[in-house]
């Protein structure tokens, strides 16, 4: 497609978007249905009920990380009855245990929590991503082969803007998490190393508002550099570690 024609598409109305959205899922419906990665936030919602209205079958998941905010356990527990919580075998502690805190050039926690629990689902893939979150996600394709599930991937809200999310919303009337109430504009992982470095001030609504898990996180880290990474030089110990670890170091 081109930049003149997603730019154009972009400023859709939002019953423009929903149209050609429900169309794109009709059109690339496999024989055995589609399945959705469920996150419980904004977009995944969106796209969930979009498959509703385009009438395709669909089966839906969540990958239950351990460290996504309990808020939004509690609302698709509540909202979602359904869906099913797959478990990854290794998680964020264990794994900071075994192999080290994820940073963003050694991100191997996004594999483990999210992707691994469902890789078992042999069928082509929804998600609810969008080109405007990122440069990396814009310059990808809305249909494209996914190396990791070695499935077919689709994006049927790919060109839709935040506005066109919060309008549709409104529009059917969609429970959401109460965090966007709160001004979080995007529900992921409580401690992620996407948040240092520029945005400490996320970093730290996120350690205010969720202390207990933090304090894990902290202890853990403690326990892997007092046993494995007191072996870098650079820190003399755990607390000198996690400082620059939040101000984002990428080794």
């Amino acid at each position: 497609m081109k930049p003149a024609r997603q730019l154009r598409v972009s400023l859709w109305p939002v019953e423009a978007m929903e149209k050609e959205a429900i169309a794109f899922l009709r059109l690339h419906e496999p024989e055995e249905g589609y399945f959705l990665g469920f996150s419980g936030g904004k977009d995944s919602i969106v796209t969930e009920h979009l498959c509703r209205l385009a009438g395709v079958q669909y089966q839906v998941g969540y990958s239950a990380t351990g460290i996504d905010p309990p808020e939004v356990v509690q609302f698709i527990r509540r909202f979602y009855p359904d869906i099913p919580f797959y478990k990854p075998k290794l998680s964020m502690w264990r794994g900071i245990k075994k192999k080290h805190p994820p940073t963003v050039v050694r991100r191997w926690c996004c594999d483990t929590l999210k992707k691994e629990p469902t890789k078992h689902v042999g069928f082509p893939r929804i998600m609810g991503l969008r080109k405007e979150e990122s440069g990396r996600r814009a310059g990808r394709p809305r249909v494209e082969w996914h190396y990791y599930f070695k499935q077919w991937l689709y994006k049927p809200i790919f060109h839709w803007t935040e506005w066109h999310i919060w309008e549709f919303i409104e529009k059917h009337g969609l429970e959401v998490p109460g965090l966007y109430d709160e001004g979080f504009h995007r529900l992921g992982c409580v401690v992620c190393p996407f948040f240092f470095r520029k945005n400490q001030g996320e970093l730290r609504i996120h350690m205010n508002r969720w202390p207990q898990m933090y304090r894990v996180f902290e202890k853990v880290v403690t326990e892997w550099f007092d046993n494995r990474g007191k072996e870098d030089d650079r820190f003399a110990n755990a607390r000198e570690y996690l400082e620059a670890y939040y101000r984002g170091f990428e080794k």
